[in-house]
């Protein structure tokens, strides 16, 4: 009845003053997160009946929902019964301690995660946007959330520090449970506490979290990670489940022996805790000894045999890397982590473990975006038989302190994920029931900023949300730092015409620069194919559409007035970068025919995609400030910061090709 009581208060406040009273029941049969609908009663309660504590938290939102749309309670008794269509709605955070890379762009946020109040709203906010699972990533988070008697060496915080520690994980864990969302602890391999290091004298890479080389793989230390993972388990009842990664510090070892470590280490922990725990299990992303080795078919098949033969005594999945680090670049399957992707997870569909898909967003971390039927589109082709969800999320950014917007600007927010509401919410509510219209999402709008808000603000972000869609496609990637599209950015630096000539799309059906100009030179026809010329074009489009929906709304202030900017920002950035691929296709040209009036045209395209980055650049500049960027190493990122560079372009162009 408590869990009920903590589900109600979701519903509770000034909105629900006209639905009279709230009755929950739970029926088990209906299954996990199901909510029913079943009318108001003649005493004008109104029902929410959930398949479990999840199931009712959700209703009770839904029916807030209703409430503040004003269809309760007309349409409220006509909506039956509804399950969710994914099962796994993850949102990925990870922590500062111990983080995947040391740097000040997860440094800066140790302070905020260790407060309560950042959880509580967070997970609020998860709720709201029917998300159900809080993934937390650390290389090894177990020396700030356990102590472990039969390794005292093992401890790097007091016992006053680690009882504070301690208290903070049990509020967390608690207050996902209280909302109904799930809570899972990722971490990599293999490491070891930084004074259990010292102290045995191993695993040096320890001190300072390198995570790239061969790990230390002795009877020790397999037995002190087995204990961290029973013990973590037994510590945090409220925690639901662990995910582990075979790749990080596990050089040196075929994938076989990485499978056979994590049987004997992981897996063998869960089974001796005292209370079962689901299992997320990323199979190995190396097929050779090294980290950063390819994946292949047979190592896709090994993983998928490890999964089939492991036992947990909770629930078994596997999360693949969808494009790899840039899930939001198209909605097909084009790569994972390590090369190409096959379909030997999936295919059959497998009756043992389910798979999800991780979306990375690596690419807009200070423009908001929201373009919904990019999100519904990767549902439809990707909710396959097997997938039972998807995770969203960021390994260079963290949606915690909010360190981007300039403080005297008017924000009503205070977290990084309240800042980025609108994103959140489309991938929680879409993943939750893909049928969701649009109309869901500008009533949203229109709650937060004002009534006839939320029509022209969603159309506007619709059309600019495929800009850095198109960049990554025609500029290709890989991993974290070979592309941050919102900064025209690759690992080298700013894109330049250089680049761009060299890069070949992701999409088949996308032609390079040097591919179209070898069509068109011989009179190829290249119908059915989209052309660079024709990808400005589209652009230029995009844009033109996106500024007209933002016309009603164009002078906002307030809160509204930062998510206008950034519509603006967007139609910026794709104005250079659209101008950029035609100075790139002159460039080319130019070359080809060795003639100095395509350069000189070149030049000027150039010039007047630079103009638009010095217009994007003072309209940034006003609402943020500069960031630290992973990408950029010690160097800050803002559009102005990098003016500059983008300027010196300019006057390098020349007829022959750099050697």
């Amino acid at each position: 009845m408590e869990s009920l009581e903590r589900a109600g208060r979701l519903a509770r406040g000034r909105e629900m003053e006209g639905a009279g009273r709230i009755r929950l029941e739970i029926d088990s049969s209906l299954g996990p997160e199901a909510l029913r609908i079943s009318g108001v009663t003649p005493d004008g309660k109104a029902v929410v009946t959930g398949g479990d504590v999840a199931g009712v938290a959700r209703g009770c939102l839904d029916l807030r929902d209703a409430v503040r749309a004003e269809t309760f309670p007309e349409g409220w008794a006509a909506r039956g019964e509804h399950r969710p269509a994914f099962s796994v709605r993850a949102l990925k955070i990870n922590l500062p301690w111990a983080s995947y890379r040391q740097h000040a762009s997860l440094d800066q946020h140790g302070e905020t995660m260790r407060n309560p109040d950042f959880w509580e709203r967070l997970l609020d906010f998860m709720a709201e946007c029917r998300l159900n699972l809080l993934s937390l990533w650390s290389l090894h988070p177990f020396y700030y959330m356990v102590d472990l008697p039969d390794y005292p060496e093992a401890r790097t915080f007091s016992e006053a520090e680690m009882a504070q520690w301690q208290a903070l994980w049990l509020r967390v864990f608690a207050l996902a449970r209280e909302r109904g969302i799930q809570s899972h602890v990722f971490f990599w391999n293999i490491f070891v506490s930084p004074a259990f290091a010292r102290h045995h004298g191993v695993c040096s890479y320890c001190h300072d979290w390198d995570y790239i080389g061969d790990g230390e793989t002795s009877p020790l230390i397999e037995a002190y990670n087995r204990a961290c993972v029973r013990t973590l388990i037994d510590t945090y009842e409220d925690l639901t489940g662990i995910g582990v990664a075979m790749s990080e510090r596990m050089g040196g070892m075929t994938a076989e022996e990485r499978a056979d470590w994590i049987e004997r280490v992981t897996v063998a922990g869960m089974s001796e805790a005292r209370r079962p725990a689901d299992l997320c299990l990323r199979i190995p992303h190396s097929a050779g000894l090294d980290n950063a080795g390819k994946t292949t078919r047979e190592s896709e098949l090994l993983g998928r045999r490890l999964l089939e033969r492991v036992r947990v005594p909770g629930r078994l999945w596997t999360e693949v890397k969808f494009n790899w680090s840039h899930g939001h670049s198209t909605p097909r399957l084009r790569k994972i982590h390590g090369g190409p992707p096959t379909d030997v997870l999936w295919n059959p569909p497998p009756t043992a473990y389910e798979v999800s898909w991780m979306v990375r967003n690596e690419d807009f971390f200070v423009l908001r975006w929201g373009e919904p039927d990019f999100i519904r589109e990767h549902l439809r082709i990707n909710g396959i038989p097997g997938v039972c969800g998807y995770f969203i999320g960021s390994e260079c950014h963290i949606p915690a302190r909010d360190a981007i917007t300039r403080p005297e600007t008017g924000a009503d927010w205070t977290y990084g994920f309240e800042r980025s509401w609108l994103f959140h919410h489309l991938w929680g509510r879409l993943l939750c029931d893909p049928r969701t219209p649009d109309s869901v999402f500008e009533d949203l709008i229109d709650r937060r900023h004002g009534v006839g808000t939320g029509r022209p603000l969603l159309k506007a972000m619709r059309r600019v949300g495929a800009i850095p869609r198109f960049i990554a496609i025609f500029l290709n990637f890989t991993w974290d730092h070979t592309l941050y599209a919102e900064g025209l950015l690759v690992r080298e630096g700013p894109v330049t015409l250089e680049r761009l000539i060299a890069s070949e799309p992701i999409e088949p059906d996308w032609l390079s620069i040097p591919a179209f100009l070898d069509a068109e030179s011989a009179g190829r026809p290249v119908e059915g194919k989209r052309t660079p010329p024709e990808l400005a074009g589209k652009i230029e489009s995009e844009v033109r559409a996106a500024l007209a929906a933002l016309e009603p709304i164009a002078e906002a202030s307030g809160p509204l007035a930062h998510e206008v900017a950034d519509v603006q920002a967007w139609a910026l950035l794709g104005r250079c970068f659209a101008d950029k691929v035609r100075a790139a296709v002159e460039l080319a040209r130019a070359r080809r025919e060795q003639s100095p009036e395509r350069l000189e045209h070149a030049r000027t395209l150039l010039a007047r995609a630079v103009g638009h980055w010095v217009e994007l650049a003072r309209l940034t500049e006003e609402r943020t400030r500069p960031i630290p960027l992973q990408i950029l190493g010690d160097r800050l990122f803002s559009w102005r910061e990098l003016e500059a560079d983008v300027r010196a372009e300019v006057q390098r162009l020349s007829l022959e090709p750099p050697a």
